[in-house]
């Protein structure tokens, strides 16, 4: 059974073994340790950048945080802005109704004052001109009629009682 496919020459059977030893050496020294050195590299970087990832995250959470609360007080202030200026607007509209009216209650006591003085100064001249009109016509009349003491006395009459009706306005 001296078959050739089954014959071991035990050469070339060392020297299978040593090149299959060199080619595995050669391997590891320059394909396998330089992508297992690539290969931790890059689990590195991946694991940097999933921690610079969590951190950012965790930055972000705490910006928001830090954002809605100076949104929330923003709001706040602005709240009290506008009731701090609401109030200050109705207190200004106040004062100024307030001066308004003072102002017009002023208008219409003046203007009040004044109606009554023209119209007692256009009584008094009313009266002086009936008091005109009575002499002359009183005059005119007695002149036919009556002598001049009685027309005196008629005279002084007429004064004194135009005289009292000044005194009563």
């Amino acid at each position: 059974m001296d078959n050739p496919l089954f014959t071991i020459d035990p050469g070339l059977f060392i020297w299978s073994i040593i090149i299959f030893l060199l080619v595995l050496l050669i391997l590891k020294r320059y394909a396998w340790t330089p992508l297992l050195d690539f290969i931790d590299e890059r689990e590195k970087e991946i694991s940097d950048s999933l921690a610079m990832a969590e951190s950012a995250k965790a930055d972000l959470e705490k910006i928001k945080d830090e954002s809605e609360k100076i949104l929330d007080e923003a709001k706040k202030q602005g709240k009290v802005i506008v009731g701090d200026s609401k109030q200050k607007a109705e207190q200004s509209a106040n004062n100024i109704l307030n001066k308004a009216q003072e102002k017009s209650n002023e208008f219409l006591v003046d203007a009040k004052s004044k109606i009554d003085l023209e119209k007692k100064r256009a009584i008094k001249e009313i009266k002086e001109e009936v008091v005109e009109l009575s002499l002359d016509l009183a005059s005119q009349v007695l002149q036919r009629n009556v002598k001049d003491d009685d027309n005196n006395k008629f005279i002084q009459s007429s004064l004194k009682a135009v005289k009292t009706d000044e005194a009563k306005s």
